[in-house]
This record gives structure tokens, C-alpha cells and sequence, in this order.
């Protein structure tokens, strides 16, 4: 199972995280020493370690544990074969804040991996962190415009991209597809129109895991920036564009009309909101009962549609994915995902090194066997473990235009709440207008804290 798969299912706010105040210089010498919080915020007297971790190597300081930390642990082998320079991974599932204290305790690491492009923006604004052009690193040549964005502030770049995953893509049955005689969709009323032929034929087309509302609220995303566009979809989700907007009304009845229409739905929308989001994957691909042909959701549905729900799916005929498709054609395809930044707190040669091996082919190369994802342009696509990783990443590495999962950029807990309104819409459309107001008040009053 794709690591993402873990994170979605907690969401945890980690920009809202950023924010607590944790001031004890206990703490700040528990985290350094990693006998502070683990996983889950329980205490571990045994941190997790990589195999050539060395004290008197770089800080490299990460979120990722598990299977993402032995993946990365490759790397900073990797890194230390080439240069000679010793590292040591230092791990930290309450990231933010362990981040925060030890910034202001004045013990930040060397290197750190950001989970969110608005903390790089609030580090680098804070002069926390240093820009790539003192490291000698340039992304401009490795890395698509839509990467070179997402890390950078006021017009310089501070971020490394290292992990990307995309949540811009449609789960469908190739066979079935091809049955229906239908081609693969490349604008909304060509999807629509496959939905409508499904429904003739008596299928539904599409699977919803509405009862874990994350589903909702990046299938809105993904139409909110493909129908208002990638400029306000920033807007809206940095509080400078109220919910209640009329382009977030018609980008809700685009969804509305899909999700909440009978004839679209499997189990229509009770078994929507019935469903969770590995039971969505199972009514398209599950060996016997399944009743979709179709199902919205990112790139991570391969690895566990293979492993967890249907070990016999053949990759090409039984199960693919294809781009979400385009609505309004002057917004183009913005490609709405997640994605690490590697950012150098330290103004230092050893960092230099290993931020411009973090920016190589080499260590993209070392990561793509695992299944992760790094968008650089010079990733040998051989070496990714399935044909869906490797169009996951040809889609990533190609992208002009990214955006961060909305969702995970509003403060507070805005952005569970945003779900629990998505849901409530889903069961009545026509309340959409009241509700959102309800949403905008609230949003307004949390924007106005940060």
C-alpha cells in the first residue's frame, strides 16, 4: 500500500500544527536527542534509524517513518556512497511542532523535508531558511515550471521537490471501457457522456467513498480548478476568496450533478456516504460483487486496488487510470496533488551537497524502485516497479500547472469541516447556497487568526 494512503486517512492539519506554541526547552532536547514524541505522539526511547546514520553527519529531519523512512534512508546512503559527507536521519511524526521548537530553541536541523509549500513560504518569510541559489541549485533545467513553483516564495526559489503524488486522475476498467465503445475522455461532457452510456446500458459508472469525506473534498479540487481556474483556486484556499463565491456554487453543481445523480452512483448517494474509501476502490475492482466502472481518486488507488482489494487485476485490461478531464479549456490542466520539499536551514558546503544531490537524477533514481515519486525530468521511468507508477509520474513530471491538495492548506479545522459541508451538500444540493455561507463565516473568522 502507497504511503499516501496512510496520511489521507488521518489528514492530519499540519499547517495549523505549525502554529502551537510547544516552548519547553525539554522537549526541544528530547526531539534533538530522538526520545521526544513518535508516531502518533507516544513516547519511543528507540527512535527509528537508518542503517548509516552517523552523529556526526548532517541533520536531515523528516515526518516520514515506516516504509517511506527505509525508502528515503536509500537516499541518504546513496548520498553518502557519492560524497563521502555522513548523515543522520532524524524522524518526527509531530513534525510542525517539533520543527517550530527547535527553530526558536535555535537548534534547527541542517535539512529538512516540508510536507507543506505554504510552511516553506512562512520559513522563508521568517528567514528561517535559505534560498537554492546559495546552494548553487537550480531547478529550472530538472524540473517542470509547475515544481519550480511550488517551491518558491517572492520570486526565489527555497525547495527541493522530492516526493509528488497526484490526485488528478479518473480509475477506470480499460476492458469495459472498450466494451462500451468509448474512447478514454479528454473533456468533462466526453466523461459525462460515458457516464450517460453506462447508465444506458444499465451500470453505473462511477463509485464514491463519500463517508470519508477526503474523497469529496479532492474530487471538488480537481473541478474547482479545471472550472475556476488555478489562480482562484489559490484564492480560495488561502482565505483571499470567500466559499460562498458564485464559481464555487457552479463548480458544486458540476459535482452535484455527478455524484449525487442516481443513475451515475453506485448505491446512489446513501451508498456513497456509506462508502469508505477502500470499500469505493472494491464496488470497481473487487474479484466478485463489484457494481462501478469507475472510480475519482490519486495515483496511490493502484498500488492498493492490487494489493489489498483484487491481487488477480491486470494492469492495462482490468485496471488503469486516465488525466481528470478538462472543463473549461482556457484553465487548461492543472494538476492538483501532493508533494515534499528539501529545504537548507544551514548555510553550509555539506548541505550544498547533499541539497544538489536531493535535486539529481541520482537520487530520484534510488527513490523510483520504491514506487515514490520524484517529478524530476531525469528519472529513469525503467526503474518505477509497475506501468501505473510510471504514468503516475510521466503526468507529474510533465506538469505546467500544480496545486497543493486544498483541503490540507486551510488553517484550523476548517478543513475536516470542509468535508463534513461537502457531505451535507451531497445529501441536499439545493442547500448548497446556506451552507456555504455557514462554511464562509467560519472560514473567515479562521483566516482572520493566521
Amino acid at each position: 500500500m502507497r504511503e499516501e494512503y496512510a496520511e489521507m486517512t488521518s489528514r492530519p492539519r499540519l499547517r495549523a500544527l505549525f502554529a502551537v506554541a510547544v516552548t519547553t526547552m525539554l522537549v526541544a532536547a528530547a526531539c534533538t536527542t530522538g526520545t521526544g514524541p513518535g508516531a502518533g505522539g507516544s513516547p519511543s526511547a528507540t527512535p527509528e534509524k537508518c542503517a548509516a546514520d552517523d552523529p556526526s553527519g548532517i541533520k536531515v529531519l523528516s515526518l516520514w517513518g515506516g516504509s517511506e523512512r527505509e525508502n528515503f534512508c536509500k537516499i541518504l546512503e546513496g548520498f553518502t556512497a557519492k560524497t563521502g559527507i555522513k548523515t543522520q536521519y532524524e524522524q518526527a511524526r509531530n513534525f510542525l511542532p517539533v520543527l517550530n521548537t527547535r527553530i526558536t530553541a535555535g537548534n534547527p536541523p541542517d535539512v529538512a523535508v516540508i510536507p507543506r509549500p505554504g510552511v516553506v513560504a512562512d520559513l522563508a518569510n521568517q528567514g528561517a531558511i535559505k534560498s537554492l541559489d546559495t546552494f548553487g541549485v537550480d531547478l529550472n533545467t530538472a524540473y517542470a515550471k509547475a515544481w519550480v513553483d511550488l517551491g518558491s516564495v517572492n520570486g526565489k526559489q527555497y525547495g527541493v521537490p522530492v516526493k509528488a503524488n497526484s490526485k488528478s486522475v479518473i480509475w477506470y476498467k480499460p476492458a469495459s471501457l472498450k466494451a462500451l465503445g468509448k474512447e478514454i475522455p479528454k473533456t468533462w461532457d466526453e466523461f459525462i457522456a460515458i457516464c450517460d452510456a453506462y447508465a444506458a446500458a444499465g451500470k453505473k459508472c462511477l463509485a464514491v467513498g463519500a463517508k470519508d469525506s477526503w474523497n469529496l473534498t479532492d474530487a471538488f479540487e480537481n473541478i474547482y480548478a479545471r472550472s475556476a481556474g488555478p489562480d482562484k483556486y489559490s484564492d480560495l484556499f488561502s482565505g483571499k476568496l470567500p466559499f460562498n463565491d458564485q464559481s464555487v456554487k457552479d463548480a458544486m453543481k458540476t459535482m452535484t450533478d455527478l455524484i449525487a445523480n442516481e443513475k451515475y452512483v453506485a448505491g446512489g448517494v446513501d451508498g456513497a456516504l456509506g462508502t469508505a474509501f477502500v470499500d469505493g476502490i472494491g464496488r470497481v475492482y473487487k474479484a466478485t460483487g463489484a457494481d462501478a466502472e469507475m472510480f475519482m481518486e490519486g495515483g496511490f488507488v493502484g498500488g492498493i486496488a492490487l494489493k489489498d482489494v483484487n491481487k488477480d487485476l491486470k494492469v492495462g485490461t482490468d485496471i488503469a487510470f486516465f488525466p481528470f478531464p478538462q472543463i473549461k479549456a482556457e484553465h487548461g490542466d492543472p494538476i492538483v496533488g501532493g508533494g515534499d520539499l528539501a529545504v537548507g536551514f544551514k548555510d553550509s558546503d555539506q548541505v550544498k551537497q547533499f541539497l544538489q544531490y536531493m535535486a539529481s537524477a541520482d537520487a530520484a533514481n534510488i527513490f523510483a524502485p520504491t514506487g515514490t515519486i520524484n517529478p524530476n525530468k531525469g528519472t529513469d521511468a525503467s526503474k518505477f516497479p509497475t506501468d501505473l507508477v510510471r504514468a503516475e509520474a510521466d503526468q507529474l513530471a510533465a506538469a505546467t500547472v500544480f496545486r497543493f491538495d486544498g483541503s490540507d492548506l486551510l488553517p484550523g479545522t476548517l478543513g475536516e469541516d470542509w468535508g463534513t459541508v461537502l457531505q451535507n451538500i451531497l445529501r441536499k444540493p439545493a442547500d448548497a447556497g446556506t451552507l456555504l455561507d455557514q462554511f464562509e463565516t467560519k472560514a473567515k473568522a479562521e483566516f482572520s487568526k493566521s
